[in-house]
């Protein structure tokens, strides 16, 4: 979460009680003392899912997020919570006082990055680099003055340690690979994929092309103007996208050497250490469905999902009444959500028995 700073801030590096509370007296102070049409806003919805929600955004301090997590060894789907529905309360009282985005069910990157730097908007959820490392530069072009600064992960009690976070396992799941038995050229696919774990292919997928990307000063990979300070004013978290692989994931090893760079901003090395959670106890580790559960739980969470997102999209823009979350919880049953949490569960206890 980063906040735009002007004479107004929520809270500092070392407070532990970003409570809602305090949210809601800032975003207020936004919208009455500084004018900001959109105090908060952020984009909710993203390929039919919720987006920053899902790693403790705001509603982590409810003690809940809208996926699957792990509590006292239990899995658990957030969004059946009843703490979820005291969330979603919370957030619809601040879209109908004008404290919210009025566009959140629409708004995209481009007019999200205009609100920031227009003025409009005072709070928003972002990552360090292609948060904070872009949309400063582009708020500084306009007023040097600008700031953001990171806010800790809400909590409701004072000296609460956040649940929730962003933080993947050293194997990140969504970077794996399988080659179909299928494949005419599963040989050519092995060299491809065992080129990302070789020297060469190490140095290309997290730097790119030696003397266009990168140069090598005493053995270290640095990055090139044309990455860290690009002709077409383009963040490094955009720039290195185009030319290497090290601020995404894929089939190899991230060097550690691509962050020391990438996180150049003091305002986002001041972010990795107030962005402190227990996500650790809380998150599902990289567990692995059977073959023929995995195509039932496809199946089931394609349409849960989609509830999900409608349901908490219209009951903040007041189009169904906070009272339908039970109907919500009902028809979330009915599409088997309960089966896919067993589903979960039995994959989290092979995964304990390893």
């Amino acid at each position: 979460m980063v906040w735009r700073s002007g004479s107004v801030r929520l809270c500092f590096p070392d407070s532990s009680l970003a409570c809602t509370f305090k949210w809601y007296t800032v975003l207020k102070t936004f919208k009455e003392k500084k004018n900001a049409a959109a105090p908060l806003s952020f984009t909710l919805v993203a390929n039919g899912q919720t987006t920053y929600l899902n790693t403790g955004s705001l509603v982590g301090a409810y003690g809940t997020i809208p996926t699957f997590y792990v509590d006292n060894g239990q899995v658990k789907f957030g969004a059946l919570e009843p703490a979820y529905k005291e969330f979603l309360t919370t957030m619809r009282k601040w879209y109908a006082e004008g404290l919210i985005d009025k566009n959140i069910a629409t708004l995209d990157a481009k007019a999200l990055d205009a609100n920031l730097t227009g003025g409009a908007t005072g709070a928003t959820f972002g990552n360090a680099g292609g948060g904070l490392g872009r949309w400063l530069p582009l708020m500084k072009e306009k007023d040097a003055k600008a700031d953001l600064v990171a806010a800790p992960y809400p909590v409701l009690k004072k000296g609460d340690k956040p649940k929730f976070g962003q933080k993947d396992f050293a194997y990140s799941s969504p970077a794996s690979v399988a080659i179909s038995a299928k494949s005419k050229e599963a040989e050519l696919a092995v060299k491809l994929l065992d080129y990302g774990y070789g020297e060469e292919g190490h140095m290309f997928f997290n730097f790119g092309t030696e003397g266009v990307s990168y140069k090598l000063e005493n053995g270290y990979p640095k990055f090139t103007d044309l990455i860290m300070k690009n002709p077409d004013k383009l963040a490094p978290a955009q720039t290195i996208s185009l030319y290497a692989r090290s601020n995404y994931n894929g089939p190899f090893v991230q060097d550690k050497r691509y962050i020391e760079q990438y996180n150049q901003l003091q305002q986002q090395k001041d972010a990795i250490a107030i962005w402190q959670t227990d996500v650790e106890k809380y998150a599902l580790p990289p567990i692995t469905p059977t073959q023929q559960e995995s195509a039932e739980y496809a199946t089931i969470m394609n349409d849960v999902n989609t509830l999900v997102a409608e349901m908490t999209l219209k009951i903040i823009l007041g189009t169904e009444p906070v009272d339908s979350f039970d109907k919500y919880v009902a028809k979330l049953k009915s599409l088997k959500i309960d089966r896919a949490i067993d589903i979960q569960k039995a994959a989290l206890e092979r995964y304990n028995k390893r």
